[in-house]
């Protein structure tokens, strides 16, 4: 109840402000000169992504608000037209997932997940979707974790079934412009380090302490990079 009301008093306050400012904008009373693009529907998206991403623990929709309203008001700023900074962002946005897929193993250490030779693939994700997805279930009964890539697509996991296996069971994912939906069992221990860079993921589960098992040999680490996507647990 308190996080609503405090997101309720934080939009209320941003819709004051925006009012008044609007007000004394269009009526001539401002002390100082403004550039238009203050008074856009375009800085209302930059606004709106700012609020989300304080408001909400699924960045996702923020972040997308965010840039939206970002490259139109860069645009503005600069006097550039929109494919103009739509030609410069696109290769930027493509240099960087290059290296970041390049560095990936140095800074993610995907070895500690690797999947040993000989071992039972059942028990293992291996997920890659690129400008595709779907959904798929695991019931594995001795659940050891995996590798997880989506690039322009998406994913959506069942693990409700599953069990971990004893010790530590790690995801390594990747999600470039793609996002993953992971459900698990409610009483599974569940670690995120998950690396966020325009992007978030998130642990949406309603539980309460005493639904977690406490047996802290069998926990599920999910680690990597989302890079202008996003993600959560169920």
């Amino acid at each position: 109840m308190r996080t609503f009301i405090e997101k309720r008093m934080l939009l209320g306050v941003l819709l004051l402000v925006a009012g008044i400012f609007l007000m004394l904008h269009y009526y001539d009373l401002m002390p100082w000169v403004l550039p238009g693009w203050v008074f856009s529907w375009k800085m209302l998206l930059v606004v709106l992504g700012i609020f989300f991403m304080i408001t909400e623990r699924n960045k996702t929709t923020g972040i997308i608000l965010f840039l939206i309203g970002s490259v139109f008001v860069a645009g503005d700023i600069f006097n550039m037209r929109f494919w103009e900074v739509v030609r410069f962002v696109i290769p930027l946005i493509l240099i960087i997932a290059g290296l970041t897929i390049l560095m990936r193993k140095q800074v993610f250490k995907p070895k500690d997940i690797n999947i040993p030779e000989g071992a039972d693939i059942n028990d293992y994700i291996n997920e890659t979707n690129i400008f595709g997805g779907g959904e798929k279930k695991y019931s594995s009964q001795n659940f050891k974790g995996g590798q997880m890539t989506a690039i322009f697509g998406g994913s959506e996991i069942d693990l409700r079934k599953a069990k971990l296996a004893p010790g530590v069971n790690a995801i390594d994912m990747l999600c470039i412009f793609g996002g993953t939906s992971i459900r698990v069992p409610e009483d599974w221990e569940v670690k995120v380090d998950v690396t966020a860079i325009f992007g978030g993921f998130s642990d949406e589960r309603l539980i309460e302490k005493k639904d977690i098992s406490e047996n802290p040999e069998k926990i599920l680490y999910l680690k990597g990079l989302v890079l202008f996507g996003g993600g959560e647990i169920k």
